[in-house]
């Protein structure tokens, strides 16, 4: 049996799954900006006509070391409608959080490979997920109205910005396994076995999920062990099956524990950046890192900081 610890976190992690037609209503197509051919990433889509942005690929946690290359990401200011549904969220509720940044990220991000492939938001990494969302909340308050904070001490609080965010820092022994052509880690073995393993998409978390489920409700024994692997061994979420999953759970009955033991160790590299930190400097010029805790909750991120200001 997997690690209790490595269960709950796992279970944590593929919770992060979209449910827009529960959380929302329904928007068929959001309309996607065409990227400019300038080289500059501070130019803005289309121009400010439509209020498309450019967001740097390279500036996400992930550095872009995981897309196609070329691949391009455009944000977009949040609606009235988008944040009215936003505020409707509680703290407590994990997986209704997770609902409603997929809400925010379908309708206020658009992410394309080229003119001709066809993407979508469940390309995204997940660490790189909530990164775009503070990216689409400052591009919402260009004025400033929205300050978020987190307590640094029992009197202290910091303004945060999505690049005072730790999310990920890779381990330079793994980075060595980075290939470029393949944008994933590609471990080869002394077995002479290669095994392509990447940070897991939104799509490709949802798959798991939905597996689990359909597996728990009918009662179905399925591979446990494998299921704490799958999310960074399916490197696509377009085309996976119930039968493509289980023919990769049969070719991991062939690992080597040698196989085993560096997988095991590269997914709990993964897993631990699940939660991420607030990194500051103190009054005495040091680095410190707090809880990404904010004050007045996750629904802040998108709400008037000083909403009795606004009042006449």
């Amino acid at each position: 049996m997997p690690d209790e610890n490595v269960e709950k976190k796992l279970q944590e992690f593929v919770e992060k799954e979209e449910k827009v037609d529960q959380v929302g209503p329904k928007i068929t197509e959001v309309a996607a900006p065409k990227f400019p051919h300038s080289r500059s990433e501070d130019q803005v889509s289309l121009g400010n006509q439509i209020g498309w942005q450019k967001l740097p690929i390279i500036d996400l946690p992930t550095q872009g070391l995981f897309y196609p290359e070329g691949a391009q990401i455009a944000i977009r200011a949040a609606t009235a409608n988008e944040v009215r549904h936003w505020s409707t969220i509680q703290d407590d509720d994990v997986s209704a959080i997770n609902d409603m940044m997929n809400y925010i990220l379908e309708r206020c991000m658009s992410y394309k490979i080229s003119e001709s492939a066809v993407s979508s938001w469940k390309d995204i990494k997940e660490i790189d997920r909530f990164y775009i969302l503070l990216a689409i909340r400052e591009y919402t308050f260009v004025k400033g109205e929205n300050h978020l904070q987190v307590s640094v001490s029992e009197t202290d609080k910091i303004n945060v910005t999505k690049d005072m965010i730790d999310y990920i820092n890779f381990d330079e022994k793994l980075m060595k396994y980075y290939d470029p052509e393949k944008r994933c880690f590609s471990l080869k073995f002394k077995t002479g076995r290669t095994i392509d393993v990447t940070i897991p998409s939104a799509g490709v978390t949802n798959f798991v999920k939905r597996y689990i489920q359909r597996k728990q409700q009918s009662q179905q024994m399925f591979d446990q062990d494998f299921i704490t692997f799958a999310p960074f061994i399916l490197r696509e979420w377009r085309g996976l099956s119930d039968s493509t999953y289980e023919q990769m759970v049969v070719e991991s009955n062939r690992w080597s524990i040698e196989e085993i033991s560096v997988l095991t160790h590269v997914r709990d590299l993964f897993l631990s950046t699940i939660n991420p930190v607030v990194k500051y400097v103190d009054q005495g010029g040091a680095e410190q890192t707090a809880p990404l805790n904010f004050r007045g909750g996750i629904k802040s991120i998108f709400l008037i900081s000083d909403p009795f200001g606004q009042l006449a």
